[in-house]
């Protein structure tokens, strides 16, 4: 467990949940009740425990194919979900799209501890985009984003430009590898200024496999908690709500100097690229 000194702490934890293969309707809810379980008995068993993020298709199963059985009616998961999250006073990340689902795209929401749904994020299959990125003020006045894996390029961009200080990657891209999927949290963190907490599955279901190694990681890149490739496994790490803002103001501090030192240089060519435009909106 990652301690950082001093201000508010956001207690984080993620998991490598196995993608489940629901056949019937009772397998389907059994998954459920298992994740509302994990939820509740997580935020008792583990103290200071805010937000709890599970991985893509976690919920519903992997879309073997189109003509997926749907086995549980719309959003009886969700609020099945808000309920646990109400009585474990925890936040919650879950997916809400997959084989089993009605919704087929890659769907997820946000739930508060109070088992409010206070953002949904979707992006539709086999296609890129989906919904604008967006922040909503999550545990401890934390901001906070979430992307799916496969968002179009511009998306987790999106999120820290709009003040992102916390980026949540719902990914379960199959047989992709744990250094990988490891390498992109590290750099969205190191490129938004921003905490990432990357979720991914660990096992196999039918011919895929899914390595795990769910992660969170520091502002400046640095992982805080990474899990193996051991199904079920989960990592915990405390945020701090004041280091990702003093490291947001340094920064910015540093770019202005560099912006000033470059003009003085060269008065007739003032620094106004987009990539240090774009830079600095990501920062601020």
């Amino acid at each position: 467990m990652t301690r950082p000194p001093g201000g508010d702490r956001v207690g984080v934890a993620v998991m490598s949940y196995t993608i489940p293969a629901p056949r019937t309707r009772v397998d389907a809810r059994l998954n459920h009740l298992r994740i509302a379980d994990l939820v509740v008995g997580m935020s008792s068993g583990q103290p200071g425990l805010d937000l709890l993020v599970f991985p893509e298709y976690s919920t519903h199963g992997f879309p073997r194919s189109r003509a997926d059985e749907v086995l549980t009616p719309p959003g009886e998961e969700v609020a099945l979900f808000r309920r646990a999250c109400r009585t474990g006073r925890v936040w919650g990340v879950f997916s809400t799209g997959g084989g089993s689902c009605p919704d087929p795209d890659h769907s997820f929401v946000l739930i508060d501890d109070r088992g409010t749904v206070v953002m949904r994020h979707r992006r539709a299959a086999g296609s890129v985009g989906g919904d604008p990125p967006d922040v909503v003020t999550g545990p401890r006045g934390l901001q906070t984003g979430l992307s799916v894996c496969t968002d179009d390029p511009v998306s987790p961009a999106g999120c820290q430009i709009r003040g992102a200080e916390l980026l949540i990657r719902c990914q379960a891209a199959p047989d992709v590898g744990a250094a990988d999927q490891v390498h992109a949290a590290r750099t969205a963190a190191w490129m938004g200024t921003c905490y990432v907490v990357a979720a991914n599955p660990a096992g196999r279901t039918g011919r895929h496999r899914w390595s795990g190694h769910s992660v969170i990681v520091d502002v400046d890149g640095t992982v805080l908690g990474q899990c193996g490739g051991e199904e079920h496994e989960f990592q915990y790490a405390e945020l701090s709500v004041d280091a990702v803002r003093n490291a947001r103001a340094t920064r910015k501090h540093l770019e202005r100097a560099i912006r000033s030192r470059a003009f003085a240089r060269h008065p007739s060519h003032p620094p106004s690229s987009p990539e240090i435009r774009h830079s600095c909106e990501r920062s601020s």
